[in-house]
């Protein structure tokens, strides 16, 4: 398939399935069969082509701060700006792409009990699926904030229609705070353009032409900064993110966690910090304060959260936090590191959350205090949980190892107690982790009425073992990838290291 053919293939083949499921009959267990089958194919399209698309591009580092492969076509005209149909991978969002589809197989499979609404579930993955791989695969700012928007819609029925008390709160909830954020995102594009005077949307331009500057600049970086923090859930707006994964199913909760704070850092970098660097700049202090908050609030609530699924939302909020503070430091290793996190982050979040759900659909209970020992003779969930856990802490020879070693080391010679404080914010998230593993996935003799916690088997196996492996094998073999994504970083490095060298000359 030639090259500017298949992201277009990656992007849109989840609308022909969700199209195809919406029309098959759903009136006997082999109609459900069929349905559940064309969504894993569905699925499995984008991720091969992703894989061949990933090989093919990593195999020359250099081609990281280009866009391959690469489709750039008219879209609407007339306007004093202008959309194209863009779509191209580089360092900044290749690995992302690959990720997410590696992530949507493991969702169907962990689906492949569910038994309400079987059409519109599976149709509204599929849909939601197009709106994360497009919002990684395109060039152009309109187009991101196309797919951006799109899976607000998905992701909030999927909330409404699980019949889980506190699900349709926690849907709106989810409705008002993503429209905002697109409304913030859309505000300071437009204002971007008009500051500027671009007509363009195109991310190669708008990350070389010349930033607003002075007040019109921080206005539109402040504007953009909302619009990811409030996609990400960050602190103060991390309740939608919260409530949304403690009252959804755990399917629902995994996508609910991989379509935030990946997407958010992601737009921090490609929009925020590229396209406006002189206005986040001023910002540099602001987004480094706001990380170390998130990271430390996440850690401390899931230190006192007593629900399991509250305790592994709010550690997935600190995460975020540590994402952010990498992004702050603005180096290239900085903001490898942070993308990196994000990368690790969509293998280990949804596994985390679907060890978690596991324990809590079995036993029927929620609080972590009468789970006590429940799930001691699962060896298969204990395992899973420890490389989501050590993943995200960074432990060595798993996929969360060199993102934190990128970040700490940069942040170190830039903003060394920012660094320490980040440090011990990971100890703080670490110990929750700690908690919740000690306390749900050992033995408890003195919990003589604790409910046994079945081992996962099955589709959810397969699930967990498709997301574990990925976390292993791509910790392993991180030196493979880290350098493709520094190709990329050290563009939007050196183009944020021009400004803070002309703003410190003006200023003497």
């Amino acid at each position: 398939m030639p090259s500017d053919i298949s992201l277009s293939v990656i992007v849109f083949t989840p609308v022909v399935g969700a199209a195809i499921v919406l029309a098959m009959p759903v009136r006997t267990d082999l109609h459900r069969f069929r349905i559940r089958t064309t969504a894993l194919f569905a699925t499995a399209i984008p991720l091969l082509l992703a894989i061949f698309d990933l090989a093919g591009e990593v195999g020359n580092a250099t081609q990281g701060s280009i866009a391959q492969p690469s489709i750039d076509s008219p879209w609407l005209r007339g306007f004093f700006f202008q959309l194209d149909y863009h779509l191209g991978t580089d360092g900044l969002n290749m690995l992302l792409l690959v990720a997410t589809t590696v992530v949507f197989p493991a969702l169907v499979l962990a689906s492949w009990r569910h038994r309400e609404r079987y059409r519109t579930y599976f149709a509204l993955i599929l849909f939601a699926e197009v709106g994360l791989t497009g919002t990684f695969a395109t060039q152009d700012l309109g187009m991101f904030i196309v797919f951006f928007s799109l899976p607000m819609v998905p992701l909030a029925l999927l909330l409404a229609l699980g019949d889980i008390r506190g699900s349709r709160s926690a849907a709106r909830r989810l409705l008002v705070t993503q429209s905002l954020s697109a409304a913030a995102l859309v505000a300071g594009a437009l204002l971007f353009l008009l500051q500027t005077g671009n007509t363009t949307f195109n991310f190669v331009t708008l990350s070389t032409v010349k930033s607003a500057a002075g007040a019109p600049g921080l206005i539109v970086a402040t504007l953009f900064v909302a619009a990811f923090v409030l996609r990400m859930g960050a602190f103060p707006f991390n309740r939608w993110l919260v409530d949304g994964v403690a009252s959804a199913s755990t399917p629902v909760g995994m996508l609910l966690a991989v379509s935030s704070v990946p997407v958010g850092v992601y737009g921090l970098v490609r929009i925020a910090v590229a396209i406006e660097p002189n206005g986040t700049l001023q910002l540099t202090w602001p987004l480094l304060a706001l990380g170390l908050i998130t990271l430390f609030w996440g850690g401390l609530g899931s230190r006192s959260a007593q629900e399991l699924r509250r305790i592994a939302a709010n550690s997935l909020v600190a995460v975020g936090g540590l994402a952010i503070v990498g992004v702050a430091i603005f180096s290239e290793t900085s903001i490898s590191g942070a993308l990196y996190l994000c990368f690790a982050y969509l293998f280990a979040a949804p596994l985390l959350l679907l060890v978690v759900g596991a324990v809590c659909d079995r036993s029927l209970l929620a609080k972590i205090q009468p789970l006590a020992g429940a799930a001691g003779a699962a060896p298969r969930l204990r395992l899973f949980f420890m490389v989501a856990a050590a993943s995200l802490t960074g432990v060595p020879v798993l996929v969360g190892f060199p993102a934190i070693f990128e970040i700490v080391v940069s942040g170190l010679a830039a903003h060394r107690f920012v660094t320490v404080l980040a440090l011990l914010g990971l100890l703080l998230l670490t110990a929750a982790w700690w908690r919740l593993g000690h306390r749900v996935f050992t033995v408890n003799p003195d919990n003589a009425e604790v409910v046994e916690v079945a081992d996962c088997h099955g589709s959810e196996f397969y699930s967990a073992w498709t997301l574990a492996a990925a976390a292993v094998v791509f910790g392993i073999f991180a030196g493979y990838f880290v350098p493709y994504t520094i190709q990329a970083t050290s563009l939007v490095s050196a183009r944020v290291s021009a400004i803070a060298s002309t703003t410190h000359t003006k200023a003497k």
